[in-house]
């Protein structure tokens, strides 16, 4: 089944699909573009709205906890195209629903863009681009990003719509989690600080040995609770029998930002040397160590803060 771009671009386009397009035999159901595709369709709500959508429900399906009827689809339409008064046309966008990913919806609004924007999906966040402005366009059939024509040569249209702020995942700290192990930490730290040059004798460069390493500390940085618990512990404890291998766990994902090795173009080879110290930088070792114990320990957790 072929998939292209409808090439609406205007509330007449619309209008004019919808009135040379034939229904599919049988039915009101007028398609967008493949036939086959008849859930992609486009329906005239009144004279002076059509809405084009990507989904359709059977009455067979009437029972099922996600069946829409029609005047529910219509309502969570991908694309709404409106004609004001003053012969305007506002074309409204519309993600899908839940924080999940809406694929089908996605490629269907793709193909929806009328010329001059496009539809762009970005780091799990959905925006309408147009002239080099990204609109977000939220996971919430309530949340609409809508456009209305300029009529003018230097913009076609014009966003109407109030923009909407973006999620932005974030990291804080849990402080009163942290603190019965503050002193720990610190002990741990200054004798990772001390077996560091000892431990730095090529071992944390051999890829079977690193293999071996994290195989052998998987339970303690695996994502569950037991792991947690188990890295705590850890810690807590300064004659743990896997204490070593822990470091150098840490020591093998802290050596690659060290020794950060480069292939320079202009130069046409690898640059960076593997002879830096690892606790040559104070602060940079000890950001590293902290960073690393706060994510197998738990002592971060994730938030999301809205940004315009």
């Amino acid at each position: 089944m072929a998939m292209y771009n409808f090439n609406i671009s205007s509330f007449a386009d619309a209008e004019r699909l919808y009135n040379n397009t034939k229904p599919i035999r049988g039915s009101k159901i007028v398609p967008l573009g493949d036939r086959r595709r008849k859930w992609e369709r486009i329906v005239k709500v009144s004279p002076k709205c059509y809405v084009l959508l990507n989904d359709m429900h059977e009455e067979k399906y009437s029972s099922y906890n996600w069946y829409k009827t029609e005047e529910e689809q219509i309502e969570e339409a991908a694309v709404t195209w409106t004609l004001t008064d003053n012969n305007n046309s506002v074309v409204e966008f519309r993600n899908g629903d839940g924080d999940y990913c809406h694929n089908s919806r996605y490629s269907f609004l793709h193909r929806c863009m009328p010329s001059g924007m496009i539809f762009v999906v970005d780091s799990g966040k959905q925006y309408v681009n147009h002239r080099g402005d990204r609109h977000y366009l939220p996971k919430d059939k309530d949340k609409t990003v809508v456009f209305k024509d300029a009529h003018t040569p230097q913009c076609a249209w014009r966003l109407t719509s109030k923009p909407h702020p973006k999620p932005v995942m974030r990291t804080r700290i849990l402080k009163e989690e942290k603190a019965p192990f503050k002193d720990d930490i610190s002990d741990f730290l200054h004798w990772a600080w001390d077996m560091t040059p000892i431990l730095d004798s090529g071992r944390v460069y051999d890829w079977m040995e690193n293999h071996k390493v994290r195989q052998k500390v998987s339970a303690y940085t695996g994502n569950s609770r037991d792991c947690m618990v188990n890295f705590r512990q850890a810690i807590s404890n300064s004659e743990h029998e896997d204490r070593v291998d822990l470091l150098v766990h840490f020591l093998i994902g802290y050596q690659g930002k060290v020794r950060e090795r480069k292939w320079d173009h202009r130069l046409g080879c690898m640059t960076g040397t593997g002879e830096e110290s690892l606790t040559a930088d104070t602060k940079k070792f000890r950001a590293a160590f902290n960073t690393w114990i706060n994510d197998l320990a738990g002592f971060t957790e994730k938030f999301q803060e809205y940004k315009d």
